[in-house]
């Protein structure tokens, strides 16, 4: 059914709809503790800026261009809030709902775009069907509502490619400068990025070997070169400006970067990741939280699909895509540390992929049943995409929940231990005069000892775990962290004298979104940020 004398159906409204009021629904999520760690950052390094005196963002694991904008929409409705007085610095809250707020409306440009790019590698049902896909994405639900980088990679990513498909068909040097200029943003946004750079060179080898070598050809072709390479330099410079000016602290920034990302580096926060398989990690903690469960099978056969048809059809886009699709995947899972976000710019690729796999799987099949399929796919989606946005954003914070039984079961002098590193703790300290906080990540690394925790434990008369952060590592990897799984084993099964009184609550919309476990079925980012589980013991 489609409106008269317009170009939509009822479907596509409807979930147009869905999608644009939930992107913007309840972006002040965590206020005013303002949870995320990495956002937390970001907005740091806004707040400190100073048009007058200090432009340099202090911030080198991710690039400018964000962080500027956001500085200069802060600047800009500073201005007229305040009563035409201008005020060269962004509120720290500011910096965290500006970003927010341009993730959201990044997120619609990345859907419209994942809709034209399927246009090009495949037809307008694929497409359509891949749009549906990304109005009822849990991954973009989720992080259109973090003031990070993730749906800015995700969307210049994607344009990147779109833009080298355009050149690759038309030959026209316009669209491979534009690309260059996109390749530049995007390693300012993220060096890693510059593996994309495999592409571009490709397409440009392959339109010269196309062609008679003549040495107009050859001047042509260094030419584009060139130019490339001035836009690509000009644009990484542009956007992460200080990355030559501050040299120094930008290398030793990605020396510690790269050396957590790549294992190198031991740290505290990716001891989870210690001996597990990339890829079947990802297909087993990450995807079927991010595209859901019957996306994440019907990926698998979509993406040997989509290298038949790049083999078969080595001239066509397919190809392009298919190159595009393994680089950006690889990239983000190949890697030791394999957090959820590493993901988030492969999720159009996968849609599209699916899309074009069902698409050809039920071509033969008369009209009505290949709605019947994309109907049953876009409720699939939806009951996940619900289940997440009711568990995450609809219902009360799980450590404002903690802090609610807290309140009415903890007497407000009482001595309380807890975990260090966790904002989730921050809401407590309000109403509870007593937390000391330590840190369970040392306990295997020889700088604390089962001694100096007894002497802690010995004191209080509750313990309060704001998320299943080192829980679960410890629970799960005796044979890398022995004193902390003795501890956390201990303390769930009642040995330590300390007694369960409190779990974050699980219904069924939590269960159907973190398949039943919210603790062990995903990777800890997929919630620990926006829904841990809190537990609260009793001393007995």
């Amino acid at each position: 059914m489609k409106f008269k004398n317009f170009p939509i159906s009822v479907l596509d409204l409807a979930l147009f709809i869905y999608f644009i009021f939930f992107i913007f629904y309840h972006l002040d999520w965590g206020a005013p503790y303002y949870f995320h760690p990495d956002e937390r950052n970001i907005a740091s390094s806004i707040s400190q800026l100073n048009l007058f005196s200090n432009l340099n963002p202090h911030f080198f694991a991710y690039g400018s261009l964000p962080i500027y904008l956001v500085y200069f929409i802060g600047l800009f409705t500073n201005f007229f809030t305040n009563h035409f007085i201008f005020n060269p610095m962004v509120s720290f809250d500011g910096a965290i709902i500006i970003g927010r707020i341009l993730s959201a409306i990044l997120t619609i440009f990345l859907c419209g775009l994942i809709y034209l790019y399927s246009l090009e590698v495949s037809n307008k049902k694929a497409a359509k069907l891949s749009l549906y896909f990304s109005l009822t994405s849990v991954a973009l639900f989720q992080f259109s509502h973090f003031g990070t980088y993730e749906i800015w990679i995700a969307f210049f990513t994607l344009l990147l490619i779109y833009l080298l498909t355009i050149y690759r068909k038309t030959n026209n040097p316009i669209y491979l400068t534009i690309s260059s200029c996109i390749l530049g943003v995007l390693c300012g946004l993220k060096l890693s990025s510059v593996v994309l750079t495999i592409i571009p060179i490709y397409i440009i080898l392959e339109t010269l070997f196309q062609k008679r070598f003549s040495f107009k050809t050859i001047l042509d072709f260094i030419k584009r070169i060139l130019i490339s390479t001035y836009c690509f330099l000009l644009f990484y410079f542009l956007t992460a400006p200080f990355n030559l000016l501050d040299s120094k602290s930008f290398m030793d920034s990605m020396k510690y970067e790269g050396g957590v990302a790549t294992g190198s580096l031991s740290v505290f926060y990716t001891g989870s990741f210690l001996g597990k398989i990339p890829i079947l990690f990802q297909y087993e903690k990450i995807l079927p939280f991010l595209i859901n469960p019957v996306l994440t099978l019907l990926s698998i056969p979509a993406a040997f699909y989509t290298f038949y048809l790049a083999y078969k059809h080595k001239k066509s886009s397919h190809f392009v895509f298919a190159i595009s699709f393994l680089c950006v995947f690889l990239s983000g899972s190949l890697l030791f540390a394999k957090w959820t976000r590493y993901i988030i710019p492969a999720v159009p690729f996968l849609y599209i992929s699916i899309a074009i796999f069902i698409e050809r799987v039920v071509k033969n099949l008369r009209k009505n049943n290949f709605q019947i399929v994309n109907l049953f796919l876009v409720v699939i989606c939806l009951i996940f995409s619900f289940a997440f946005i009711k568990t995450v954003r609809i219902d009360t914070d799980t450590r404002i929940e903690g802090v609610q039984f807290s309140e009415k079961n903890i007497p407000s002098k009482s001595n309380i231990l807890s975990e260090v590193y966790d904002l989730g703790i921050v809401p407590f300290n309000g109403h509870f005069q007593n937390i000391n906080l330590f840190n369970f990540y040392d306990l295997d690394n020889g700088n604390l000892t089962p001694s100096d925790l007894q002497i802690l434990l010995n004191n209080s008369g509750y313990i309060i775990l704001p998320s299943q952060r080192i829980y679960k590592s410890r629970i799960l990897d005796p044979k890398h962290f022995p004193s902390g799984n003795k501890f956390y084993s201990q303390l769930f099964s009642g040995k330590l004298g300390f007694k369960q009184i409190y779990q974050t609550p699980c219904d069924i919309y939590c269960k159907l979104t973190y398949f039943g476990n919210p603790i062990f079925n995903v990777e800890e980012t997929a919630d620990v940020f926006d829904r841990p589980v809190v537990f609260i013991f009793k001393r007995t």
